[in-house]
Parts: C-alpha cells; structure tokens; sequence
C-alpha cells in the first residue's frame, strides 16, 4: 500500500467518526423524546452512553487506525449499529419504564445483546462462507417479517387507547434487536473472518 492510499483511508476513517458522533447524536435526541416526557431526565443517560461509545472509539483509532484502517474500519461498524441499536430500543424500554413489564424488557434487551456477541462468528460465518448461501437467503427475510410485524403492531395499537408513539417504540425495538445481530460480525478480526470462510 501506497503512503497516499494509507493516509486516504486514515482520513476515511477519521471522517467516520465524526458521521458516528452526528448520527448517534440525532438517534440519541430521538430515544430521550420518544415517548413524550421526561426528555431531560433520559438526554443525560443516553448521552453517557454516547460518550462512552466516543471514548471507545477514540482509543481503537490511536491502536489501529494508521497501521490497520481495515480494522478499524470494520469496528467503526461495530460500534455505529452498536450505538443505533441502543437508542432504537430505548424508545420501548421507557414506555415500561415504572411498571411490572420495565425488568422483562430490560431483560430481553440485554439478553439480544449478549446473544448477539455469543453467536457472532456463527453470524458471520452465514455471510462470509460460501458454503452457507442458503442459510444468508434467510436474513432479508427475518428483516421483512419484522417489518411487517412492526407495521401491523403500530397500525393494531392506532385503534386502542395507547398514546400514538407506542406503535412506533415497538416497531424501533424489534429493528434495534435485530440491527445488534448485523452489528457484532463487525467486531471479529480480519484473520478470523479468513479462517470462517474456510470453515
């Protein structure tokens, strides 16, 4: 590689964290204002969580981001899916914020997380190996039944006494839930992903 081509892909790099600080920053404005109320008490839980993700990220790019752009590239991903992933399923989660349902759907929220990362190399493994074509035609399908879920989801609780973003906090958790497992494939070496493909 060409000192020119390294120095464009590290300005590439450089450039996506600032398009990750931005869209994070509009998706977390989102999460405190949906549903209505208690916006300032929700901005400074999801702006931690934002400045966490910020600080993570700025440590990769001092490790990887001159020698490994690919790398670091790749877990930019991670991270921006990561970060959308939280604030589209906090919506939902403070709809039961207060109530018996609140532990369940905490609880399913970090069980998708931790599943996602318990079985991200088998994620991987369906788009990068050529043995597993069948098995990846499965994914763009889960994606359009999720989404016809959600649209009937919002369009049943139109006609209920539930306020009108409801609809809408359901639809975003089940898209967060599911953007989390496209998310952590992200995060595996270039080395492991080689070594899936052979698999």
């Amino acid at each position: 590689m060409t000192s020119k081509q390294n120095i464009d892909q590290q300005v590439k790099a450089d450039n996506l964290i600032v398009f990750i600080f931005f869209l994070h920053l509009l998706s977390l404005l989102g999460a405190s204002a949906v549903p209505e109320g208690r916006f300032l008490f929700w901005l400074p839980i999801n702006l931690t969580v934002e400045v966490l993700i910020i600080v993570r990220l700025i440590l990769l790019w001092k490790r990887y981001s001159k020698h490994e752009p690919r790398r670091y590239n790749s877990i930019q991903l991670y991270w921006m899916l990561t970060g959308l992933s939280f604030f589209m399923m906090m919506p939902f989660v403070k709809i039961t914020f207060g109530t018996f349902a609140f532990l369940p759907m905490l609880t399913i929220a970090i069980l998708l997380f931790l599943f996602s990362h318990l079985w991200k190399e088998r994620i991987a493994s369906v788009f990068v190996n050529p043995k597993k074509k069948g098995q990846l035609v499965k994914w763009p399908k889960a994606l359009a039944v999720i989404i016809i879920i959600g649209i009937v989801i919002m369009t049943a609780l139109r006609f209920t006494p539930a306020h009108p973003n409801d609809g809408l906090s359901v639809f975003l958790f089940l898209l967060g839930g599911f953007s989390i497992f496209i998310a952590t494939p992200f995060s595996l070496s270039g080395e492991r992903i080689e070594e899936l493909k052979q698999d």
